[in-house]
């Protein structure tokens, strides 16, 4: 592979405990600078990089490819100036605010993804196997549920996080997006049917979604997303005669199987083929992009950066405001 110049655009949290250590074990990788609006000289000088406080942003370095962990309301100036540069951008989840944003970034440019990391756990791989072998049979329902009270977070007022126009809004961009990811890698046909949303200070707090699955065989997916509620985070695939169970959030959970006719449980053992840990579930995002990048190849961007991922956000709060 040949060698490849990284600017890293935001030094926070997900820079430093990311993608600068993932990317600095790399083969044939190195990272150019950091660039933030404060001076990131502590941080790039542990990495050995250049160190850039950003005052406009078309005097920053060309390099390779440019990592955008910025929030995703100040990030189209960013697209707009890499894309002139014909330089390939991998950003930070969500990628926009709504559908008709995102398909103006796709139109910028055509070497673009989204840390949308969760498509390479082995869980997310081995249900999709399970789906398509259909050793089971045909699904007859999905339940999801996630989140649980949030006490304090710690964030300061001052936070991107505490500003809907830069965070992009609340609980379904900054959490619930990973989960519709994996929605849209298992479903082809998947759409919002019906959402009731609570809202607190123009932030979505708790979220009650069902969606269809059109086609061969047509199902809905209950999905409930809160930070206000006790829930026990879960995913249960209903099939004629059996159940199925896990932890959707992490990358090598317990498959649990449960026969309707029986009081019986079993675990189903799963291979390693993709990533048993969240490091690698980043590693193998990093790799694939990588890849794509130096062997020129066509890159479905709609796919890389999960476009029906921003477009059921978008269904979900429209559908949740109308109620």
């Amino acid at each position: 592979m040949q060698n490849l110049e990284i600017g890293i655009i935001g030094a926070g949290s997900i820079s430093s405990t990311v993608h600068l250590p993932l990317l600095s074990c790399i083969e044939n990788v190195s990272v150019k600078y950091i660039a933030d609006t404060f001076d990131p000289k502590d941080l790039a000088k542990t990495y050995n990089t250049q160190s850039i406080k950003i005052t406009d942003i078309t005097s920053l370095p060309d390099c390779d490819i440019a990592v955008l962990a910025i929030p995703v309301g100040v990030r189209k100036k960013y697209i707009q100036e890499f894309s002139k540069r014909k330089t390939a951008i991998f950003t930070e989840k969500p990628f926009a605010i709504d559908p008709e944003t995102h398909k103006s970034f796709l139109e910028l440019s055509n070497r673009i993804s989204c840390n949308y990391m969760r498509i390479y756990y082995n869980s997310t791989r081995q249900i999709k196997d399970i789906i398509t072998s259909g050793i089971f049979g045909p699904i007859k329902k999905v339940s999801i549920t996630e989140g649980g009270i949030i006490g304090k977070t710690g964030r300061e007022k001052s936070s991107y996080q505490a500003n809907p126009k830069l965070s992009g809004g609340g609980l379904l961009m900054e959490t619930g997006c990973h989960t519709l990811s994996q929605l849209d890698f298992l479903f082809d046909n998947i759409v919002v049917r019906e959402s009731k949303v609570i809202w607190q200070d123009d932030f979505d707090i708790d979220a009650q979604v069902v969606f269809d699955i059109s086609g061969n065989n047509s199902f809905s997916i209950d999905y409930h997303i809160t930070m206000i509620k006790p829930v026990e985070t879960l995913t249960t695939f209903f099939f004629e005669h059996f159940e199925l169970s896990f932890n959707h959030l992490v990358p090598n959970p317990v498959f649990t199987i449960s026969n309707h006719n029986s009081e019986e449980q079993f675990t189903l053992c799963q291979e390693n083929r993709f990533a048993a840990t969240f490091a690698q579930a980043y590693y193998l995002k990093w790799k694939s992009f990588l890849h794509q990048i130096t062997q020129g190849d066509i890159i479905d961007t709609k796919f890389e950066t999960s476009f029906k991922t921003t477009q059921m956000i978008s269904d979900i709060i429209q559908k949740g405001r109308s109620i």
